[in-house]
């Protein structure tokens, strides 16, 4: 209950207790190497000593937790191997080799680490989240996203996992359907998140919904850390997406100067993508609606007039 409540603190003493009566109870034994070493001074080093004066048992546990507290990432991987040739089907010594690998950037050798940890031990779940992970890095979207389906299988309370996943399908695999449902269900749990309100509305429009898109986007134009990409891509719906013929712009390209133009009038770049945006792409885009339309004479942007056109 104390770390459920984020008080590693108060959780020593019963932390202490479980990795004294429970020698084998790994999870116990991490979570208490980490909240003495949150909570630092006497704690930790107390902590230390405790591990450092294990009596010797015929288990590759003692040695990996004297491995987890290692100072550089050389020793606690020159130890977990050691371990791992001793104990060849010790689940956890592979996911710490993993994790080892993956911070010196050697991606391949981590996922196959990854992948015998979780035959070695299939309830340690989160190493099927971080090979996930490492399979995105590398661009194998279809293999991570399966492995990020088979840890929800069995993590399905994991918000932050499913948000991930749920971009992977939207942005990098198009699969827009499966990903509005987990937006969804994100939403619901969050109705104040921005982010995951901009990527429903993205998913909206990739769902070929652009009026919903359109929607989406307006409500969030009152959210300060959103509001220029909400602008920005209600410009693009009414500028590229929803006309189709010369009358289509003529009823949604004065709609998109206004988008633009708001999103002109917004606080500077929150990233590259907008940087290019202000300076090249909308400019380009205004000028080309000034021709069809003519000027405007008053460019003062008004997000009220953002409403999907009537007839539109």
């Amino acid at each position: 209950r104390a770390l459920a409540a984020g008080d590693q603190t108060a959780a020593l003493p019963d932390l202490l207790v479980a990795a004294q009566r429970c020698p084998d109870h790994v999870r116990a034994h991490i979570a208490f190497q980490d909240a003495a070493r949150a909570h630092g001074g006497a704690a930790e080093q107390a902590m230390i000593a405790f591990y450092a004066n294990l009596p010797e048992r015929r288990s590759p546990v003692g040695p990996y937790l004297r491995a987890r507290l290692a100072e550089t990432a050389y020793a606690q991987g020159t130890a977990l191997d050691g371990i791992l040739m001793q104990w060849p089907s010790f689940g956890w010594g592979h996911l710490s080799r993993a994790r080892v690998q993956r911070r010196q950037g050697r991606m391949l050798a981590a996922l196959d680490a990854y992948a015998l940890a979780i035959v070695n031990d299939p309830s340690l779940h989160e190493a099927r989240l971080e090979r996930a992970q490492v399979l995105a890095e590398l661009g194998r979207d279809e293999e991570a996203a399966r492995e990020y389906r088979n840890y929800l299988d069995q993590e399905p309370q994991d918000q932050a996992a499913k948000r991930a996943y749920a971009t992977l399908l939207l942005y990098r695999l198009g699969r827009v359907d499966e990903a509005l449902r987990l937006l969804d269900d994100l939403t619901a749990l969050e109705p104040e998140s921005a982010a995951l309100r901009m990527d429903r509305a993205a998913a909206l429009w990739r769902s070929n919904r652009p009026r919903d898109a359109v929607d989406a986007y307006r409500k969030l134009l009152d959210d300060e850390r959103e509001r220029a990409r909400a602008a920005l891509n209600i410009g693009l719906v009414y500028y590229e997406v929803a006309p189709r013929d010369q009358a289509a712009r003529l009823r949604f390209w004065p709609k998109a100067r206004e988008a633009f133009q708001l999103f002109l009038a917004t606080t500077t770049a929150a990233d590259g993508h907008e940087q290019y945006e202000r300076t090249f792409g909308v400019p380009y885009r205004l000028r080309r609606i000034d021709d069809l339309l003519g000027a405007d004479p008053d460019a003062a942007p008004d997000p009220q007039q953002l409403d999907w056109p009537e007839g539109g």
